[in-house]
């Protein structure tokens, strides 16, 4: 009692006895936490064991299934088997009984292999599968009688001694999409089910887990497989623990279950092969034992410590007390967390237009449906004359009427409109076959004057003209294509380029000189738009072996940019121009590409090494340089560029057109569904320049606001196809399009197929 009211009066021995004592507690909540931690840490890596293990079963049950499946198509389409499986010759089907023998003995996999013929309507299967023939091809026609529509090329599970356990798995193959469709041929292999369980055991016990459960169920909860069959407490469990698996909406996961009292850790892959669901349980206590086993041995050293601790710590505060204690002594002696139509005349105005383009584009259609068959022996011709016999172009000739004056001298023109790209963006992709036509047929009516002509749409962005008579005629045709420039640009307003081929006197060698002329027709880069380009013009071009750009005026180009002076910059690009212009196309156009890099690189270390770098887009850049179709436009653009630079450099202005770009598709994306939307009336609701508009969209994103809605549409249309039961016409007329023979064209072109097409294989795809 007297030492109890010492220890009381003793102050700073409290404070030392508790210093020690403080760092005992801190070490045995380390030890606490450094167990929790254990714990999280051994859950963890089990769950990611478990994980992997399920992953592999997976793995090796869908390897399986795709060796088998690859020997059921090799066996199925196997030329030696054709006496098994379809021949009329018992004794011949009974001689490759061997070959059947053989494939089964060699793989690890297979039961046996057994092939249904129609034509002797009977089986005939291999031998070394350890049944009775009559019961193995009893099950086999049962299981065929009760499921018709019996899946092709899946493993499906099969009782064949009427117990309750899977003795084989099976797999059919047989001709057409569903069984009897074509004919009654199949064939049949059974796996056993015993390799999958033994695999199952391999992995377990690879994991030191031979005592843990796992099973594989089919999508319906029928266990097909499981390592612990000698458990019959655990099926009412797996029933519960499948219900639990099927309501989630997980795939690969894992949660803890009790059942009669015993907690169980689950892990689960609930979409393998054929939808099955593999599961592994394992006892909640096993898991953690060496956990466990770990905290109460660290709780009996930590108590040994910690006594330990205390009697030490006791023991040094009384030794580091005691002179304080004396001293005390000596002191005191006696220590205390929908846009909507306004009104019927709107309605009457729209439905007319409706009516009225209908019937515009269909009398279109028909006129052209009369010049199919015409247009595509020309073409026929044109792209294969060398392969077309001189008897089958006489009969085309006489039986279509093609103005050709064979045999006799030939040229071929071939004719591409100027600025096409920024015409198709202001007018809609209709203006290159409309103008197109018109070039065609005021084309032929001015050189039938004095030649034989026909002209040919080769619908890749150019027309043909092959014109034909005496030779000493044909090298007036020059003037002729000169006088259909100026008619064309007098009633249309846009210009074309001409390329005419040397003359020639055999109809085979069209396809070649038409091949020659379009390469040729490359060259209105440096001709400019509107030439009539003969090959004379262009042989020294052709001869040129020069490919470079002298490194000096490179130089000059990138310094005079870096250095903010636009003189020496335009002069350098002035300069490029004269000097590419003697090259051959693909060389000139190898240094425009190499031109568009140099200006990409110059702009972007301009941009690296400036505080407030220049807003400008590098792909639109690329873009238009690759788009334009001169020289003198890619200088222009060049000129833009710089000037843009040095404008942003000097006043700090910010490029909006990015900001317009991304206006017009919202624009286009709620607004998809009026036929009325045009560039024009996207202009209108901006308040700005169509062409402007135009241009500066096709530049910023690569394609024309008409692309733009036209692939929207489409996109559109293909999901109504996927998911609205609605007809073609009706679609149509949904997203906007008011001509249904140019919806199918559009719809075509982009999909390679018609919309009836892709409704029907977006439902074969989505049901098999």
């Amino acid at each position: 009692m007297n030492l109890f009211r010492t220890f009381r009066g003793r102050k700073y021995l409290q404070r030392t006895l508790i210093s020690f004592i403080l760092v005992v507690i801190l070490l045995a909540i380390a030890s606490y936490l450094l167990n929790v931690n254990a714990r999280g840490k051994v859950l963890r890596l089990q769950n990611e064991a478990d994980l992997k293990l399920l992953t592999q079963i997976n793995y090796n049950i869908e390897n399986m299934n795709g060796i088998v499946k690859n020997l059921a198509v090799s066996l199925f389409n196997d030329d030696e088997l054709i006496a098994v499986k379809a021949g009329a010759d018992y004794k011949q089907s009974v001689l490759k009984i061997d070959r059947l023998d053989r494939t089964v003995a060699e793989s690890p996999y297979l039961h046996a292999i057994a092939f249904y013929n129609p034509k002797q309507k009977r089986y005939f299967s291999s031998l070394n599968h350890g049944m009775d023939n009559d019961l193995f091809y009893a099950e086999l026609s049962r299981y065929k009688n009760e499921h018709p529509n019996v899946p092709k090329l899946q493993l499906i599970p099969l009782d064949l001694d009427g117990g309750s356990d899977i003795d084989v798995f099976a797999f059919f193959i047989y001709d057409g999409p569903s069984l009897g469709s074509v004919n009654d041929n199949v064939l049949i292999l059974t796996v056993k089910p015993d390799w999958m369980l033994d695999n199952v055991k391999t992995l377990n016990r690879l994991a030191e887990r031979e005592n843990d459960g796992l099973f594989i169920a089919d999508g319906d909860g029928r266990v097909l497989i499981e390592s612990d069959n000698d458990r019959p407490d655990l099926q009412g469990m797996k029933s519960a623990v499948l219900q639990r698996i099927a309501n989630s909406a997980s795939t690969l996961d894992d949660f803890n279950y009790t059942y009669e009292g015993t907690k169980y850790k689950i892990t689960y892959l609930s979409q393998g092969l054929n939808n099955w669901k593999i599961v592994s349980v394992r006892d909640y206590d096993a898991v953690l034992g060496s956990v466990r086993q770990m905290k109460w041995t660290e709780i009996i050293v930590t108590i040994s410590v910690v006594l330990l601790a205390v009697l030490l710590s006791i023991y040094f505060s009384l030794r580091l007390y005691k002179p304080v204690g004396q001293l005390y002594s000596l002191v005191r002696p006696d220590g205390r967390e929908p846009e909507q139509v306004s009104d019927e005349m709107s309605i009457i105005a729209a439905t007319y237009k409706g009516m009225r383009d209908k019937l515009s584009l269909l009398e279109q259609e028909q006129a052209s449906q009369i010049n199919i068959a015409r247009a595509y022996h020309l073409r026929s011709l044109i792209s294969g004359s060398e392969s077309m016999a001189e008897p089958e172009l006489l009969q085309n000739k006489a039986q279509y009427g093609l103005d050709l004056a064979i045999p006799g001298a030939i040229r071929v023109a071939v004719v591409k409109l100027d600025g096409l790209e920024a015409l198709v963006a202001e007018q809609g992709t209709q203006a290159e076959s409309l103008y197109g036509f018109a070039i065609a047929n005021i084309g032929q009516e001015l050189l039938r004057r004095s030649f034989s002509c026909e002209a040919a749409d080769m619908r890749s962005g150019h027309l043909v003209f092959l014109v034909s008579g005496g030779s000493a005629e044909l090298d007036e045709l020059k003037e002729r294509f000169g006088e259909l420039q100026r008619t064309v640009k007098q009633f249309y307003r846009f210009s074309f380029t001409a390329t005419l081929s040397r003359t020639f006197d055999r109809y085979q060698e069209i396809t070649q000189h038409y091949k020659l002329a379009l390469r040729h027709s490359d060259y209105r880069m440096i001709l400019g738009k509107g030439s009539i380009i003969e090959p004379d013009m262009i042989k020294d071009n052709e001869r040129n072996p020069e490919y470079r750009v002298p490194p000096e005026l490179e130089r000059q180009l990138t310094e005079g940019m870096r250095s903010g002076d636009r003189e020496r910059t335009e002069e350098a690009i002035s300069r490029w121009k004269e000097i590419i212009g003697g090259f051959s196309f693909e060389n000139m156009f190898a240094a425009v590409l190499h031109m568009a890099i140099t200006l990409s690189n110059t702009l972007s270390e301009m941009n690296h090494y400036h505080l407030n770098p220049l807003s400008v887009d590098l792909q639109a850049i690329n873009r238009r340089i690759l788009g334009a179709e001169t020289l003198d436009e890619i200088g222009q653009v060049l000129n833009e560029v710089i000037g843009e630079t040095f404008s942003q450099r000097q006043s700090g202005k910010e490029d909006k057109s990015q900001l317009i770009a991304d206006t017009i598709k919202e624009i286009v994306g709620k607004h998809y569904a009026d036929p009325d939307l045009n560039v024009q009336k996207i202009a209108d609701m901006l308040k700005m320049n169509p062409v402007y508009l135009g241009q500066t969209f096709k530049a910023q994103e690569g394609e024309t606001v008409v692309d733009l809605i036209n692939s929207t549409r489409l996109a559109h249309a293909r999901l109504y196809l996927e998911q609205k039961d609605l007809t073609v016409a009706e679609i149509m007329e949904k997203v906007g399009f008011g001509n249904e023979s140019y919806f199918y064209r559009l719809f075509k072109r982009h999909y390679s197929v018609t919309p009836k097409e892709y409704r029907l294989k977006f439902s074969i795809d989505k049901h098999t």
